[in-house]
């Protein structure tokens, strides 16, 4: 599970997916959603990457 600044790849696809591209979702876990999303593929569902983007 690699990103860059153009994206994220999805192993589960094999292919890179845009930033734009990615279905944001809330965390599982008990992780604040107003401060925490998951990035998820858009075509298979698989989790990108969790990323803060809440106020530090």
């Amino acid at each position: 599970m690699t990103d860059d600044s153009d994206g994220f790849y999805c192993e589960t696809c094999e292919q890179s997916v845009a930033r734009e591209d990615v279905i944001r979702t809330e965390t599982m876990g008990g992780l604040d959603p107003k401060k925490w999303q998951t990035f998820c593929c858009p075509d298979c569902g698989n989790r990108l990457k969790t990323v803060f983007v809440g106020e530090k």
